[in-house]
């Protein structure tokens, strides 16, 4: 990798980091179409390669988040770690997946969650903090057992497509456990930095990650999480719904794009 490279690609890590930071994603639902599309990597190395990034940069962007105090930490965790068994499993096989598998699974989910997410932005608030439903499990429980069903889910998508999962967590934190978009942006943000670990250990195990593409994103996408972070909560809540929308929408159609006419 030439210097030049290196610089472009910390420029784009430096987007893609406070996009991540504001919206609660990893970064992977952004990195893997740059990655595909701009810099020629398969798909599984580009899953790879993103997956590897985004655990610094989600726990920068918490890291935002919980100087805050807005980090529900035990939710987190329920999913951060059932998450991150999911991704164990998932890791291990995600080599036997053909990559335009890989992307056009990635592309309908990220697209399904947008629509839900900009669906979810047309509703009125409840309150003034802007939640727009309340939790729909009202034992401890059945809310504990959901958070780990959420968990399981995101951890297969981030062990299979190399996402950390945020493109799952935050609609359906936001839909179903009653949260706000930054306090689930907050719970998103931690819970891949879990999710991530194990996946980012068996992708290295299995020689799927390009260091240095890895390393010249996370020079631009770790404090540009953190400052993302600090950004968000200056954005009111149904604009930052409906640009975290379009942002899925625009990533699903370059992966899907980059699949049909460059496949690699």
């Amino acid at each position: 990798m030439t210097p030049i490279l290196f610089i472009i690609t910390a420029l784009f890590g430096l987007i893609i980091g406070m996009l991540s930071g504001m919206f609660g994603v990893g970064g992977g639902v952004m990195m893997i179409p740059v990655l595909n599309l701009v810099f020629r990597l398969s798909a599984l190395t580009s899953a790879a390669t993103s997956l590897f990034v985004v655990a610094p940069t989600s726990l920068s962007g918490a890291y935002g988040h919980i100087r805050k105090g807005k980090v529900d930490v035990k939710a987190a965790l329920f999913i951060g770690l059932a998450g991150a068994c999911a991704s164990t499993v998932t890791s291990w096989v995600s080599d036997r997946i053909p990559g335009i598998v890989i992307i056009l699974l990635t592309a309908c989910l990220i697209i399904y969650c947008a629509v839900t997410m900009i669906q979810g932005a047309m509703k009125p608030a409840l309150d003034k903090e802007g939640h727009t439903s309340s939790c729909r499990f009202k034992t401890p429980a059945s809310l504990n057992l959901a958070r780990v069903c959420l968990g399981l889910f995101a951890g297969s998508m981030a062990g299979i497509v190399g996402l950390g999962g945020g493109f799952i967590i935050v609609p359906f934190a936001v839909g179903f456990f009653g949260y706000n978009f930054k306090q689930a942006t907050a719970v998103s943000l931690l819970s891949i930095t879990i999710i991530s670990v194990p996946g980012i250990v068996i992708h290295a195990i299995l020689g799927h990650i390009w260091y240095l593409y890895g390393l010249a994103l996370m020079v631009g996408s770790i404090p540009g999480a953190n400052i993302g972070a600090r950004l968000v909560s200056r954005i009111p809540e149904k604009v930052t719904r409906i640009a975290f929308g379009i942002l899925l929408v625009a990533s699903g159609i370059m992966l899907v794009v980059n699949q049909v006419l460059f496949v690699v």
